[in-house]
């Protein structure tokens, strides 16, 4: 009952000969902003020459941004029970297993904020500054929120060309393509107060609490374990596979990568958070502009 990232995606793109004005006006938008992020690539590109960047210094340090491993252990023990909890708990309220507005809502109040508000006691408990574990320096914000964009920019050309390779594969195969659950809600007609509150949802709190649990949390025990590149392929893997969208795998599959990449640059859990924020937003804006 994780809220799954919202993919740009209304069905396979070779299917389409001529697009409703809406979706023409969306598809624009959307290659402004893959033209802006292969500007945005080659910047970068042209950085890290003159700059390079030191892999093993920022694997050493992630690994030393883990909790230790009782810590880790009864956090992440804590979080699967509750996980189950609450879905059991979801199944009796509503047996019919109906998907709608309420899904959304119910997982917010009796999983995510709970479980961030778990993590916030145990850290007091041990003594744990989260801001100066997760690198969350005010100060440093606007910078930090500018690199976002850049980075964010910088993700969409590969995100979107290895995506329509992915599409073009499972086609081959005979999956056909459907929407995630929370795309559907999302699109579906709603007072405006219910569609705000599944806007904020879905931009501020979903972004916040998996790049807590993922990054902030799971990432930098994942490095110490199993090194740089394995523990980010690890985390990556969980984070595409939980939202058990097989269309949407591979997408959020690199999505992870250049999150805990882009942790790793930075050291500060805002540059994820912002950029998962910008794709979330970015999506529900195009969603909504193609009706």
């Amino acid at each position: 009952m994780f809220l799954a990232e919202i993919l740009p995606q209304t069905g396979p793109f070779w299917e389409y000969s001529k697009l409703p004005p809406e979706m023409a006006a969306a598809g624009l938008f959307f290659l402004l902003l893959i033209c802006i992020g292969i500007a945005a690539d080659v910047g970068l590109v042209l950085h890290w020459i003159r700059r390079p960047v030191r892999l093993p210094e920022l694997a050493d340090q992630l690994a030393s941004r883990a909790l230790p491993p009782q810590l880790a252990l009864i956090f992440f023990g804590t979080v699967i029970g509750f996980y189950l909890l609450v879905s059991w708990l979801y199944i009796f309220i509503f047996p019919d297993g109906e998907i709608g507005p309420h899904t959304v809502i119910f997982q917010t109040l009796l999983f995510h904020l709970p479980v961030l508000s778990l993590l916030g006691l145990l850290f007091h408990r041990a003594g744990i500054q989260g801001r100066e574990l997760f690198g969350l320096h005010w100060k440093k914000a606007p910078a930090l929120l500018g690199l976002s964009v850049i980075f964010y920019l910088a993700a969409l050309p590969l995100l979107w060309f290895y995506s329509a390779l992915y599409q073009i594969m499972l086609h081959q195969f005979g999956c056909d393509f459907y929407m995630q659950d929370v795309a559907q809600i999302l699109m579906a007609p709603a007072p405006w107060t219910v569609r705000t509150l599944l806007f904020f949802i879905a931009i501020i709190v979903a972004p916040v609490f998996e790049e807590v649990v993922f990054r902030g949390v799971l990432l930098p025990v994942m490095v110490r374990r199993a090194g740089f590149w394995p523990g980010i392929m690890l985390v990556s893997i969980i984070f595409g596979g939980m939202h058990l969208h097989l269309p949407s795998f591979l997408p959020l599959f690199l999505l992870s990568v250049m999150f805990s990449l882009a942790y790793a640059r930075t050291q500060s859990l805002l540059v994820p958070i912002s950029m998962h924020a910008l794709f979330n937003g970015v999506t529900v804006a195009l969603l909504l502009l193609m009706g």
